[in-house]
């Protein structure tokens, strides 16, 4: 589409897609606001990348939170700090006044979208409430009264300040109504997707199971918050009953060396990189079902992941998982409280029942095609956009 035929089209915007980090970057928060950008600018919106912004005083807040760290004493966010947050509200401004958008588009953007200028309308998108992530996601626990208090600030700020309001989870949506007074006809849900270039082919991730032992993959950059121990520990249990099984984990390592029989660690693959794109896509399609025994989460784009290849999840049922995770038809949930032993139950009863876990694989595909891509949500979100 050319820009003649952007702006000449009645349903395209000029939208100031706003961040702190930089949205083309597809490493930035995992990919997701590159893979947001990418979906409204196919749906033919001008898409004008606001960051990422400055804040020339934060390396300073960042050294004084990592010396509060070291002495076990309360942190402070430095994202949160009084002069961080106006130098990232007026350089986000001035960006946003340069380019005379229709519409700002600010993804976990409550540093500074509270201070979009008068009479532009300002989409606000995120995951969860500072009120939710508060003592519950590891980036807001121990923080400082202070810290507390300007987070707790800048969430009611934008959330008054915004004209849609967008959430992929009803836990997310509901404590922005219920905790900061929102206006129930702004706040949407409308699920993310799976930060994938390309989705894999359907009939190639649903054909004939591999035959073998049973397999597990799990991904995630933390061994310790995503539940790494515990996927162990599930394996350990299904070798003990005499189950054959093998765990994959992506992403992470642990402190200590850890020996488990059918246990493979890879401890990072990039996803920039075609032959190690190719090699997690493989990971995908060998497994059986994607194991994440996570301690906290807000939505989960892995399990949106492994819905497009056909694998079912099983997690707990914390945080905003269970929108992502919708339990049997993408997967299965646990208690939040599950141990081992509870998901060896689960995987081994599932993994008996052929017929069961092709239906299971069947339906992750399903929903994946049908709402956990990034063109379903750009569809949703350019339709609500239109409204404004």
């Amino acid at each position: 589409m050319t820009q003649s035929q952007i702006s000449d089209s009645p349903a395209a915007r000029r939208i100031a897609f706003a961040t702190i980090g930089d949205g083309r970057e597809v490493k930035f928060w995992s990919g997701t606001p590159f893979h947001m950008s990418k979906s409204l600018a196919g749906e033919g919106h001008e898409v004008v990348h606001i960051g990422p912004l400055n804040a020339p005083i934060l390396p300073l807040y960042k050294t004084y939170s990592r010396l509060c760290r070291n002495f076990r004493r309360r942190s402070l966010s430095p994202l949160h700090a009084g002069p961080v947050v106006a130098q990232y509200a007026a350089d986000s401004a001035r960006k946003i006044r340069a380019v005379s958008p229709d519409i700002v588009f600010a993804p976990a953007g409550s540093t500074f979208a509270w201070s979009v200028p008068d009479g532009v309308p300002l989409v606000y998108a995120s995951d969860a409430t500072f009120r939710l992530v508060e003592n519950y996601h590891p980036n807001y626990r121990n923080l400082s009264r202070a810290a507390r208090d300007m987070a707790e600030r800048l969430e009611r700020d934008t959330i008054a300040r915004a004209d849609l309001i967008l959430y992929p989870s009803e836990w997310a949506a509901e404590s922005a109504i219920r905790d900061y007074g929102a206006d129930r006809s702004l706040v949407h849900v409308i699920p993310w997707g799976a930060n994938l270039e390309e989705a894999p082919d359907r009939c190639s991730v649903l054909g004939c199971r591999k035959p073998g032992p049973c397999r597990l993959l799990f991904i995630g950059a933390n061994w310790e918050e995503k539940g790494a121990d515990i996927a162990v520990g599930t394996l350990a249990e299904l070798r003990g009953r005499g189950m054959q099984a093998e765990l994959v984990i992506c992403g992470c390592t642990p402190r200590k060396p850890v020996t488990q029989d059918g246990l493979k660690i890879i401890p990072y693959l990039d996803k920039n990189d075609r032959e190690q794109r190719n090699r997690l896509d493989q990971l995908y399609r060998d497994a059986d079902f994607f194991l994440l025994p996570t301690r906290a989460d807000c939505w989960g784009i892995v399990f949106c992941e492994a819905a497009a290849h056909g694998v079912p999840s099983i997690a707990p049922a914390t945080g905003g998982v269970p929108c992502a995770v919708r339990d049997g038809e993408t997967g299965i949930l646990l208690p939040p409280n599950a141990m081992k032993a509870d998901y060896a139950t689960v995987i081994s009863k599932t993994f008996a029942n052929p017929d069961r876990l092709a239906r299971l694989r069947r339906s992750s595909r399903d929903a994946f095609e049908a709402r956990l891509n990034w063109r379903a949500w750009s569809r949703r979100v350019s339709l609500l956009i239109q409204a404004l």
